[in-house]
């Protein structure tokens, strides 16, 4: 993790699911990340939800965990983003609720969670969290999500955004749970915001800008 050599104004964490290594779904979103806010330096980083192993085992969210907090304790005062898409959804939950007490305020964003392992209850650590989901349509490939526990609407997030998979984002392609990047940088309706920009609105208050 780097923000070219000077304390970030925060971090934004990117853990992939299932198919993250062999896809890139959500590493080739934390490779070209824009930021949220102009002009604030942030610092990125990027993990898979369980090490590289498709999770055949177990996943590996105890590194993680203590990763972050290390992290968060040697910068208590910077905000820290926490974006996961699949399994790696239903790990930054687990990872945020492993945290112990620290100041830096902590957003949780999940993009079309799936897990039956971990529970999506709302972690205590949790200062703001966005959820987004595929709530219906999805093509054949959508099988895998559903067998492996997709979350869809959790009743802890403080936003849940619901997507269709029968209408076509700004790409022109349909929504589906295999690219999480229009789940992030857009929204369903006219009348919402995207994770994207309620993660930046939140930022915004916790740096006090």
């Amino acid at each position: 993790m780097g923000s070219g050599g000077r304390t970030p104004d925060y971090l934004a964490v990117f853990i992939g699911g299932f198919g993250d290594v062999m896809l890139g779904c959500l590493s080739r979103l934390e490779a070209a990340f824009p930021g949220f806010l102009p002009g604030a330096a942030h610092a990125t980083a990027y993990y898979h939800w369980d090490g590289g192993g498709l999770g055949v085992f177990r996943d590996r969210c105890d590194r993680i965990a203590e990763d972050l907090e290390r992290m968060r304790r040697e910068l208590p005062d910077v905000p820290m983003v926490l974006i996961g898409h699949s399994y790696g959804g239903s790990c930054a939950v687990e990872v945020a609720r492993r945290q112990a007490p620290c100041p830096a305020p902590l957003c949780l964003l999940t993009i079309d969670a799936v897990a039956r392992r971990q529970k999506n209850s709302r972690p205590e650590s949790v200062d703001w969290w966005g959820n987004s989901y595929l709530g219906e349509g999805g093509g054949f490939m959508d099988a895998v999500p559903r067998m492996g526990g997709r979350w869809g609407h959790c009743s802890g997030a403080d936003v849940n955004l619901s997507f269709s998979g029968f209408r076509e984002d700004r790409a022109g392609h349909p929504y589906c749970h295999r690219r999480p990047g229009p789940m992030l940088y857009e929204s369903p309706s006219e009348e919402e915001r995207s994770l994207y920009e309620e993660a930046a609105f939140w930022l915004r208050g916790a740096l006090g800008r």
